[in-house]
């Protein structure tokens, strides 16, 4: 007798909104992408806000380049990375240091389809309607809370949270609290879990630049990589990367959710710190299980 092939359930969503200025925000972003790769996530939707338009270009090479299409992949075929402009629109040395790149014959060395802004999508409703995409979805904002805020005021989108979205990380190093009314209004209006990554989380997982560039040997170039090396950082805090990990895997026994203040609050198990900060940094850094392009 024949079996019925085995169903399994759909991976979650991934809404990732962040400033895209951080060593850890572009290892965050490869994660993701090796996630995706695996079924154990989905990307649902790249925001930026707070920064020039080179770090939507960046976040628009990494993922062609963990995906090898020649075209924008997974949501992004349908959403493009949203985009929230600075004042003024200006991007971190490293994403610029990864744009800038060339080949030998002069082209860019990484290919992309974001060229100006109206290539990038309205940020409060690609935020919006990237959590449409899956039956569950995370969030995780690590950036200020102001257009995340904006989208929940949108129609339909606290209907939309409570029918699909699991959980909402919210990462302090990222700057959440630079727009503070934006972000009181955004944890009184969500209906969902949110759980706050503090500083204390990249302290406990810290790691050498040296360590992580030990994990990109699959690639002679990778512009995850390039990021982290222009960064200037000699040490990698993983705050970013432990909020898109506990989202995907809440129940991996790194972490647990200290609710006794007035906020959940991430926490790493502490005699699991070593074996959490090998696990985050293997993910981050290996290589997806879809080859990628190496480069235009």
């Amino acid at each position: 007798m024949s079996q019925e092939p085995r169903a399994f359930p759909a991976p979650a969503g991934v809404v990732y909104n962040t400033t895209m200025a951080r060593a850890d925000a572009a290892l965050a972003l490869g994660a993701l992408y090796v996630s995706a790769s695996r079924r154990e996530a989905r990307v649902g939707g790249i925001c930026v806000s707070n920064a020039g338009l080179d770090a939507a270009i960046f976040c628009d090479i990494v993922a062609r380049f963990y995906t090898g299409q020649s075209r924008t992949p997974s949501s992004n075929a349908v959403l493009p990375i949203g985009f929230a402009a600075a004042s003024p629109p200006t991007s971190a040395p490293m994403v610029e240091t990864v744009v800038a790149k060339k080949r030998e014959d002069g082209a860019p060395r990484y290919v992309r389809s974001i060229h100006r802004i109206a290539d990038t999508g309205q940020p409060e409703a690609l935020l919006r309607n990237a959590v449409t995409f899956s039956a569950e979805t995370v969030v995780i904002l690590s950036a200020p809370a102001t257009a995340l805020a904006r989208s929940v005021e949108l129609a339909g989108t606290i209907g939309q949270y409570k029918q699909r979205v699991k959980r909402v990380m919210i990462v302090d190093a990222g700057g959440a609290s630079q727009d503070a009314a934006a972000l009181s209004a955004l944890v009184a209006a969500l209906p969902v879990p949110v759980i706050f990554c503090g500083h204390e989380i990249g302290d406990a997982l810290s790691l050498p630049l040296s360590r992580v560039e030990n994990g990109f040997t699959w690639a002679s170039a990778n512009p995850v990589l390039d990021a982290c090396r222009a960064s200037g950082e000699s040490t990698i805090a993983l705050n970013d990367v432990a909020a898109l990990y506990y989202a995907i895997h809440p129940a991996s026994g790194f972490f647990t959710v200290s609710d006794s203040g007035p906020t959940r609050r991430l926490v790493v198990e502490s005699a699991k710190t070593e074996e959490c900060a090998a696990a985050l940094v293997a993910l981050a850094t290996s290589k997806p299980s879809a080859a990628p392009a190496r480069g235009g």
